[in-house]
């Protein structure tokens, strides 16, 4: 499972008392933006995902079915990997007659492919391309051949199935899109009917952006608390200095070095803030069993609520 971060941004701090006795535990509060399910209903934070397109009898099809998954991978990729290339990109034949909302088919792309989540673009229905006027290129040097533009229109109709096999619900959710786009292509003064075609992966490649909006990650404001002890050990007063700063990696690294305290309170609560640095750095996992740990030694008040965000926000 990939490592995402689960938050955007600081954008208020402000100080909690656990409790008003001397050397007693208390928390400042962070308010992250936090992000939440897609519009698609999907929570697709931290899982690998693949995306497959199918290919037909028609080169022209296929090329604009394969930009659609193009544009569409690349653009999950901006939102959930940091643009990194992380989504897998794969075809596979058409078969006529075959039904691909059937579960057995995604869950067989699933085992094939590696992924937790995978999303299928069928053969997508393409109306004949359009074209404006054509003109001439101003402002710049161009060879002969591409010194005029022609403005390409396509209507299409497209369906893509997708199928989260961490999704508790266990279903394969189906989704129709239908748009018309336009392209530029070049010419040397009439375009034939190669240089329009040639227009058609431009388009589908804004298709692909346009169709992954649907399945990106939305963004709600919420907060969460950082346990720390006023004068005592500096490893409180450290960790929380680098939490407040979002430095999670460091901040970690000052609270390792109290969970072995004689006290089971401090152990807790090391344990606890462990946990939130863990869900911050996108290791969810890792942080229930942390959590796990503090209620163990001693169960604090505001463990719960920390558990029930970290299966809330990563879909658990």
């Amino acid at each position: 499972m990939e490592k995402t971060s689960f938050f955007r941004r600081l954008t208020i701090l402000a100080p909690v008392l656990l409790a008003l006795v001397s050397c007693a535990p208390q928390a400042f509060v962070i308010r992250p933006e936090m992000r939440t399910a897609s519009k698609s209903g999907l929570n697709l934070l931290g899982k690998s995902m693949g995306v497959v397109y199918l290919t037909g009898k028609e080169t022209a099809v296929n090329e604009f079915n394969e930009a659609i998954a193009d544009g569409f991978a690349t653009r999950l990729e901006e939102d959930y990997f940091g643009g990194q290339q992380e989504v897998g990109l794969f075809k596979m034949p058409a078969i006529d007659g075959a039904d691909y909302s059937v579960k057995d088919t995604l869950v067989k792309l699933i085992l094939e492919s590696g992924k937790d989540v995978v999303f299928l673009f069928d053969v997508p229905i393409i109306d004949e391309p359009e074209t404006g006027k054509t003109l001439k290129v101003a402002g710049r040097r161009v060879s002969p051949d591409s010194a005029y533009v022609t403005n390409v229109t396509s209507h299409f109709v497209t369906k893509v199935y997708v199928y989260d096999s961490m999704n508790k619900e266990d279903q394969v959710l189906a989704f129709n899109g239908e748009k018309t786009l336009s392209a530029e292509v070049y010419s040397g003064g009439s375009p034939t009917r190669a240089d329009v075609m040639a227009g058609l992966p431009a388009i589908g490649y804004k298709a692909g952006i346009l169709a992954a909006n649907t399945f990106l990650s939305g963004w709600k404001q919420d907060y969460f608390q950082v346990i720390y002890y006023d004068g005592a050990e500096s490893a409180w007063n450290k960790g929380a200095e680098k939490a407040y700063s979002f430095e999670w990696d460091k901040a970690i690294e000052e609270w390792m070095t109290l969970v072995n305290s004689k006290s089971a309170e401090k152990r807790s609560c090391a344990a606890y803030n462990i946990a939130l640095g863990c869900f911050m750095s996108g290791l969810p996992d890792l942080a229930l069993e942390w959590l796990d740990r503090s209620d163990k030694d001693m169960p604090i008040s505001i463990s719960k609520d920390l558990r029930k965000k970290i299966k809330e926000y990563s879909g658990r």
